[in-house]
């Protein structure tokens, strides 16, 4: 287990790693494993799935939209991250096998520490609705024809004069090299996905 000022990180075995991947796929959470995570976003051969949280089960963008999001799987996953608000546990193909890390934020930070934890905003991609509500996935895309399936309530109001609303909020940690005082990125997780309201 690794310590940065925020959070703590632990390496997962490819036995604990592939017990996440099932919980996903349907099974139950393994233990030591369950850090309130809401969100999902997995990247597979075949393109980007999202999901959310809805009890302890998983409810993934393939199963409302399985032309356009793969299903998650040990065959076609290459990275998927499950977050929220405490942590995040990341999984990643090394060769064919798995490989996975849990990080999971310290409740109390200094305030005025230089490598205390900061959030980023980023936009996420998709300035319209392609296709209407489904299972509480919504379907967007550009003009130049890019498209995935938020797991987010999306109306067409939301798009309105060509903006794009939808964010990801990113955590970064950081470390400070002891002699000459730079101070670097150690770590990033995600923490929330959501629509900036005007």
């Amino acid at each position: 287990m690794r310590r940065i000022q925020g959070c703590t990180i632990e390496p997962l075995d490819r036995q604990t790693s592939l017990a996440v991947l099932d919980w996903v796929a349907g099974g139950t959470a393994p233990a030591g494993c369950d850090h309130g995570f809401s969100w999902l976003l997995a990247h597979c051969r075949d393109g980007v799935t999202w999901g959310r949280r809805e009890n302890s089960r998983w409810r993934l963008s393939s199963e409302p939209f399985p032309d356009l999001c793969p299903a998650v799987s040990r065959d076609n996953l290459l990275e998927m991250r499950l977050f929220g608000e405490k942590g995040e546990i990341m999984l990643w193909r090394s060769d064919e096998e798995f490989q996975g890390r849990r990080l999971v934020d310290e409740p109390h930070q200094p305030v005025d520490s230089p490598t205390r934890p900061d959030d980023e905003t980023r936009i996420l991609m998709g300035d319209r609705l392609v296709e209407k509500l489904k299972d509480r996935f919504s379907r967007v895309g550009t003009a130049s024809g890019i498209q995935h399936a938020v797991p987010l309530e999306c109306t067409e109001k939301d798009f309105t004069g060509g903006r794009w609303p939808l964010r990801l909020r990113v955590r970064h940690y950081f470390e400070q090299d002891p002699q000459t005082g730079a101070v670097r990125v150690a770590a990033s997780r995600l923490v929330h996905v959501f629509k900036e309201v005007r």
